[in-house]
């Protein structure tokens, strides 16, 4: 309850402005705070010492300029009051807390006569230096006065006597600045002049100015500390007062919402600190600071309670007019109340203002004429209950204590207190209760804006008196505690009723906000129902409960809420049951259903009470749910209330298990005569009954994560029996539905699907059954009949498997987790069980095998193509649950005997050993090698699944490993069953690591590895790299023979690097680092890959370049060795540059780019001269690489500079490098004006490969592939030229490889680049919005552009417009009227012919003449009534310029008039004196 309650006032103090008011006070000011209490002396000194070099330290803030500005004056002048009083003390730097005490307070009273003297004057002037000076002086010296008042009151600097002394000073020079700060800003309203600047500067420094004081105010009230004589401490507990209400008390009410917010937060500083201080330990209890911190908030809460007592007072009287006054002031204490009362540190105030709440609402909500009165008072009322809310909450002082005072002992035995507290507020929410319920608000007809949050607030103070009652009410008077407990759970219904008619008061509403307060009030009966029914059926079990009365109580008052519940489900609820039927509804089933679990799991031990409770629980579960469904058939046509019903269910459902809904629910599908026993079957009229709950039930039961990890949870556990005699039964009857041979196809493929349905709630009984011993095997038996079936139901196989799956998982877990012997038991029993499941696994497999057979042979029979497609896909389904199987099968494998398991993998091995050695003669042809390559391949796999469950010793992996080498030896197979062998063999290397890495072995498969790269398949090729990754990472460096073979293979790594599919590429990465680490000396390592830059092929050159690059983007970095390398390698790899090949070209320049980016800038200088010619011979620069090429060069000019880089390049590419250099410069310019967009780095190998983006500036200056366009030039805004077709088909392909290219080019959607929604099928915001992401490049010599082209049209809509190659000269509009009449015969053909050619007859030549002479004289006249419209104050418009001029001979200035002519607007030439005025005003649609 604290927590809610806490989120509703820190909400509540949100949205009314409160800063502090959460309570959350600032560090700095704690610290502060705690120094006259828990600093020493030293520490104290130390401190002041640490204040003072802050305050004088300087940073890019104004305010800590002018802070340290005024400080260094401040100890100047105590320096000099030093010298003048001839103190022989030039040697102490730092000066003292009392003497800058002293010269501040000394500032602060000259200041206060200056702006006192300057205030009275109106002149615009002098109020401007005011605000300087309150900006630069005033407010530096009264935070400077804050932060130094704690070391004045200091206990060791004599107690705080020089601040007691001077406190009457500091109260009144605080007061006047108080006035001076209102003055100042109603002087200001009155300049003449320039009234609007002055106001707004004047009052920006009054805010800060009051906003300041207050600060002050509140260290000055809480570290000053009380005096030791009587009158000493009266009379400043008398200056106290005024101070504060002077200061924060008088800016309760400030009209300035900031003024007040600093106001409110002070109060609350001052009363978080005070009930922090007050349950400390004794001794700083007693403390004078202390003392006089309680005496201040005190001052508080008396104020507070008269604001309130005399709002009471005014509301009785009828003649009142200060009414709204009073509700104003009232409106701002209630809602500081709110945040404060919380902190209280005496439970007796919150007591005291939750009656004064009590009694507003009495009468806070009734009479008063005028309009505005019922909303005064109703808004008076939500604060009152947000108040009252506030009081029936814990205080939370006792997390702030360790926060303020965490060096100070805290006292441990305060039970009686605490005891005595929950006492009071008990009585006091019980009193509260009763009021509530009989003065509920009369929202509903009110119009006040925020009635629905009055809703809410209401149901919360119900909620949190209830709450209060049963939870809080742990005194030691256990009569009373009993008692509260009793009154609370009688008027739970009541309390019940009146949050659900919240929902109905909400929904009644006709405006937009109905839902949402409907859905808010929903949302406050979910967290009742959530929060205090699971405490009311705590007092259900006797055990828990000692008296018999609080348990009758309980169970009575649950009686009467079932009601109340389905109250819910009425029609009038309809707009909240989105709401309140998966919240409240369905937590309300499931905790009764929680309940019935537990007891019913108990067992017999206290069954002799609870027999009847569980017949009673038992009842209201299923007259809740059967009101639920019945809800469902009536709702069936409205989808959105259906929606709810059924989200509503599969609520209720997780929350109370599926075996118990199941149990409360009947399936029957039975016609049945009798209309009562057709709604107790739950039946609709079209006998569909409650068959849309299997989609549900099987969305409950689904493989999750979440479902697995509350395996635990008493919901979870089930009873395999309950699913072998009901569920199965349910099953059974569907299937015997669907072999009904009256029933049509479509029934019976209905009937069929549900029994899958129904099967699908298996996977529920396996996550935790609690009668394995018992019933286990009688499902097994079940199981392994349905799979025999699987030729009907294919579908049951991945649903059983995976079940099977989660059954095994979940034992084994259990077992491993708590060896208890239940756990124990159900792993044995299903260790023993599995005996004969897994053999009709087995089974299962060469029956969807040989079912793989007859459809091959089919294949040859038949030439039909539709039913080899559908052969097809029904061996690729067998394929999936062949896969599916023996994944379980390696499941089932690790809890199946041993004993029993190596006999079957014999089995398996041996069938694998007959298969190999069959003929796969010609005998059969194409379809007997296929059965027999499906038949090894089921095998393989049945064996790869067995190693995967790591239950195989050394000496059957040993078998396995001879069965499957002559498969990678040989060729002769089809090459799935090559690839197989290979996963075989791969899963082998990583489960059985000691196997491969011992010598014997290691050397035998490596001889294996080199011997077999000639047989190997194209498909085999990433598991064979997976298979020799494993082995190299058992080489020994030291070894020869281990590193010879690295050569061995390094041709093979080499070319699988270019291989066409991805996985086979990044694993022959993946084995060169390993044989890098392997061979652990990079100098020799990378001899052996340089030696193939002398192959005769360009693929094999192209690779080995690759090989580099990879190895010098993860080596370079970090490895010294590789970085003295890289200048010989770029010498050796430069020689490439004259090879012709455009793959050996792409590798270079890739192998280039890494290079330059990992080589120090010493290195790569010499080299400079050999790089930068060798990437731009033979044009290099002009072809698909140029993007790269620009990179590599942008990235040496950012080194060594354009002077550098240009006598470098060629001649004819001198072009490139000016090019740019201006974009360069414009990206200078751009970046200084602050435009420059954030820069990436490219991490990754292949992005940096295959990219065309510099991975420095994210590619902002070279050209995209498909349009030519750069990221620089398209901040211009220009229109592009496009490429011709063959550069864009090329630059397409570019792109499509790289994978950082996509976001550069193509069109970009300018709405949706600002964050907006666009609507695509509107065509004008369309033609507005589409644009290129590219603009204007000249340059074409160095573009993607090999030529020129014709700019790119595009019409209104952002359509392109496809020219027919012919350029229409503007303004020649005969010759282009004349293109178009000499072509209208011929478009009239085609569209007479439906767009073809074809031969005309006569009769439709005639036609086709009369049509086009029609055409003709329609444009004629359409030309002749086109006249232009002269637009106003063309006569004045320059030629040569945007502006307007005046010409010799014009008799008016432009645009001085416009002639009014009366015919110009009549109606019949109105449209266009519209369209004439249309050039000098936009003109806009008229609204009606």
């Amino acid at each position: 309850m604290a927590s809610m309650q806490s989120t509703t006032a820190a909400s509540q103090a949100s949205s009314m402005g409160i800063g502090s008011g959460s309570g959350n006070i600032n560090s700095s000011d704690l610290a502060l705070y705690d120094i006259p209490l828990v600093t020493s002396p030293s520490q104290a000194s130390t401190d002041f010492e640490q204040l003072l070099h802050n305050l004088q330290s300087i940073s890019v803030d104004p305010k800590s300029v002018r802070k340290a500005a005024c400080c260094a004056a401040l100890i100047e002048t105590v320096q000099e009051r030093r010298q003048n009083q001839n103190q022989q003390q030039q040697q102490q730097v730092v000066v003292s807390p009392n003497e800058l005490f002293l010269a501040t307070l000394a500032a602060l009273t000259s200041l206060q006569g200056t702006l006192e003297q300057q205030v009275k004057h109106t002149d615009t002037d002098i109020n401007n230096n005011n605000s300087n000076e309150v900006e630069t002086t005033a407010l530096p010296l009264l935070e400077i006065l804050r932060q130094i008042l704690p070391y004045v009151a200091h206990p060791s600097n004599n107690h705080g006597a020089l601040l007691l002394h001077q406190f009457g000073t500091v109260s009144r020079m605080l007061r006047m600045f108080v006035a001076l700060g209102y003055a100042y800003t109603a002087s200001s309203s009155t300049t003449g002049t320039n009234k609007a600047t002055s106001t707004a500067v004047a009052t920006s420094g009054a805010n800060a100015l009051l906003r300041q004081i207050l600060k002050t105010t509140t260290m000055l009230l809480l570290i000053t500390p009380s005096s030791s004589s009587t009158t000493t401490t009266q009379e400043a507990e008398k200056e106290m007062a005024k101070l504060l209400h002077a200061t924060i008390i008088r800016m309760f009410h400030d009209v300035r919402p900031k003024v007040r917010k600093a106001a409110f937060g002070c109060a609350m500083d001052v009363v978080i600190v005070a009930s922090s201080s007050n349950s400390c330990s004794s001794s700083s209890s007693s403390s004078p600071v202390v003392q006089q911190r309680k005496v201040i908030a005190d001052f508080l809460w008396e104020y507070c309670h008269a604001v309130i007592t005399q709002y009471k007072s005014s509301s009785s009287g009828s003649k009142k007019k200060n009414d709204s006054s009073n509700s104003k002031n009232l409106i701002h204490i209630l809602r500081l109340l709110s945040t404060s009362l919380p902190y209280a540190d005496d439970v007796r105030i919150r007591v005291r203002f939750g009656d004064d709440c009590l009694a507003l609402m009495g009468g806070g909500g009734e009479g008063g004429s005028g309009s505005n009165k019922g909303e005064v008072s109703m808004e008076v009322i939500r604060e009152t209950l947000i108040t009252l809310l506030s009081c029936l909450e814990k205080g939370e002082e006792d997390s702030d204590d360790g926060l303020l005072l965490s060096s100070m002992e805290q006292e441990v035995d305060t039970t009686k207190d605490t005891d005595k507290e929950d006492e009071e507020i008990s009585k006091f929410a019980a009193r509260a209760l009763a009021f509530l319920l009989q003065h509920r608000p009369n929202a509903a007809n009110s119009s006040f804006s925020s009635a629905g949050d009055v809703n809410v607030v209401y149901g919360r103070c119900l909620m949190g008196c209830v709450e209060r009652m049963l939870v809080r009410a742990n005194s030691g008077d256990e009569d009373g505690t009993l008692a509260s407990k009793l009154l609370a759970m009688k008027l739970l219904p009541n309390v019940l009723t009146s949050i659900l008619h919240l929902c109905d008061e909400a929904a009644e509403g006709e405006d937009g906000g109905a839902a949402n307060s409907a859905e808010m009030c929903g949302s406050e009966f979910n967290q009742f129902v959530s929060r205090v029914m699971p405490i009311v059926t705590s007092y259900f079990n006797n055990a828990a409960t000692s008296n018999n009365n609080l348990q009758r109580v309980a169970i009575e008052a649950v009686s009467n809420c079932i009601d109340i519940i389905r109250q819910a489900l009425k029609i009038q609820y309809r707009n909240a049951w989105g709401n309140i039927l998966p919240g409240g509804y369905a937590t309300f089933t499931s905790t009764l259903a929680l309940n019935l679990l537990e007891m019913r799991g108990a067992g017999n031990e206290a069954n002799n009470g609870n027999s009847e409770l569980e017949g009673k629980l038992q009842s209201w579960l299923k007259e809740l749910v059967v009101s639920l469904l019945r809800l469902r058939d009536d709702v069936e046509k409205d989808g959105t209330a259906r929606t709810a019903v059924e989200y509503a269910t599969s609520t209720v459902m997780r929350g109370m298990g599926l075996e118990l809904f199941l149990s409360l629910v009947d399936f029957t599908d039975d016609h049945v005569d009798i209309g009562d026993k057709k709604k107790e079957s739950l039946n609709t009229e079209s006998g569909a009954g409650l068959w849309w709950l299997l989609p549900l039930m099987k969305q409950s039961a689904s493989a999750d994560a979440s479902a697995l990890a509350s395996s635990s949870s008493i919901t979870t556990r089930s009873h395999l029996s309950f699913f072998q005699g009901r569920v199965l039964n349910l099953a059974r009857r569907c299937d015997a539905a669907s072999a009904d041979g009256h029933r049509t196809a479509a029934e019976a493929s209905i009937q069929k699907q549900r029994v899958v349905e129904v099967w699908s709630l298996l996977y529920y009984f396996c996550l935790h059954p609690i009668d394995m011993k018992e019933n286990f095997a009688a499902v097994a038996k079940t199981v392994v009949k349905a799979l025999s079936d699987h030729s009907r139901y294919p579908k049951l196989v991945p649903v059983i498997c995976g079940s099977l799956k989660s059954l095994a998982v979940g034992v084994t877990g259990r077992a491993e987790a708590n060896p208890s012997a239940e756990a124990t038991e159900d792993l044995e029993v299903l260790s023993n069980v599995s005996i004969k499941i897994l053999p009709s696994l087995f089974k299962l497999v060469e029956t969807l095998n040989e079912s793989q057979k007859i459809n091959s042979a089919d294949d040859m029979d038949t030439d039909d193509k539709s039913s080899s497609k559908e052969k097809q896909a029904i061996r690729q389904q067998n394929m999936q649950l062949v896969e599916t199987v023996t994944d379980t099968i390696g499941q089932l494998a690790q809890i199946c005997p041993r004993e029993f398991l190596q006999n079957l993998f014999k089995k398996v091995v041996q069938r694998l050993l007959v298969a190999t050695t069959e003929n796969g003669d010609n005998t059969g042809g194409k379809a007997s090698k296929d059965a027999q390559a499906v038949r090894m391949c089921s095998l393989l796999g049945l064996g790869q699944a067995l190693v995967a469950s790591g239950s195989l010793d050394n000496n059957s992996v040993s078998l396995l490993y001879r069965a499957v080498r002559p498969l990678v030896r040989s060729d002769e197979h089809d090459s799935r069953v090559q690839k197989r062998a290979y996963k075989v063999l791969a899963e082998i290397c990583e489960k059985h690591k000691e196997f491969v890495t011992s010598e014997e072995r290691l050397n035998e498969m490596t001889d294996l590895m080199v011997d077999s790269i000639v047989t190997c398949q194209v498909s085999a090729r990433h598991m064979r790299l997976k298979c020799m990754a494993y082995i190299v990472q058992g080489f020994d460096s030291s070894n020869q023979a281990h590193m010879a073979v690295i050569p061995k293979i390094m041709g093979e790594v080499l070319l699988c690097l270019k291989d066409s599919n991805a996985k086979t590429r990044e694993a022959a990465y993946q084995l060169l680092l390993e044989m890098a680490v392997a061979r652990d000396d990079m100098t020799d390592y990378f001899k052996i890959i340089l030696a193939a830059l002398g192959a005769k092929t360009t693929h094999m050159r192209s690779a080995a370049v690759m090989a580099l690059s990879r190895l010098t983007f993860e080596y370079a970095r970090h490895d010294t060795s590789v970085q003295s390398l890289l200048p010989s390698l770029m010498q050796t790899v430069a020689f490439l540059f004259d090879d012709s090949s455009r793959e050996v070209t792409k590798s270079v320049i890739s192998f280039v780019r890494v290079c330059v980016a990992a080589m120090s800038f010493d290195q790569l200088e010499p080299l400079l001269p050999e790089i930068v010619g060798g990437i731009l011979k033979y044009n290099k620069g002009r072809d698909r690489f140029r993007a790269k090429i620009k990179i590599i060069l942008k990235k040496l000019v950012r080194l060594y500079g354009y002077d550098a880089i240009a006598p470098l390049v060629p001649e004819k590419d001198t072009r490139l490098i000016t090019h740019m250099r201006k974009l360069t410069e414009r990206t200078a310019r751009r970046k200084a004006a602050g435009l420059q967009d954030g820069q990436s780095v490219v991490n990754n190998f292949d992005d940096m490969m295959e990219s065309d983006e510099d991975d420095s500036d994210d590619g902002r200056t070279f050209m995209t592939g498909v349009t030519g366009f750069t990221k620089m030039t398209s901040m211009t805004g220009k229109s592009m030229k496009s490429a011709k077709s063959k550069s864009v088909v090329s630059g397409a392909r570019s792109t499509m490889t790289g994978k950082s290219a996509k976001s550069t080019s193509g069109p970009r959607i300018k709405a949706e680049l600002q964050g907006e929604i666009l609507d695509m099928l509107d065509s004008s915001k369309m033609a507005k919005s589409v644009r290129f992401a590219d603009a204007n490049m000249n340059d074409n010599d160095f573009s993607d552009d090999d030529d020129g082209m014709d700019d790119m049209q595009f019409d209104n809509q952002g359509r392109i417009i496809i020219s027919d190659g012919l350029q229409k000269v503007s303004g020649d509009k005969g010759a282009a009227d004349d293109f178009d009449s000499e072509d209208d015969d011929e478009n009239l053909q085609l569209k007479a012919g439906g767009g073809k050619r074809r031969r005309v007859s006569k009769f439709e030549s005639v036609k086709v003449a009369k049509a086009e002479r029609d055409a003709v004289n329609a444009r004629k006249q359409s030309k002749q009534s086109k006249k232009p419209t002269s637009s106003l104050g063309s006569a004045y418009k320059s030629k040569k310029a945007g502006g307007d001029v005046k010409k010799k001979g014009q008799q008016y200035e432009p645009y001085a008039y416009v002639p009014l002519n009366a015919k110009d607007y009549s109606k019949k030439n109105r449209s266009n004196a519209v369209s004439k005025m249309g050039t000098v005003v936009r003109s806009t649609k008229r609204k009606r």
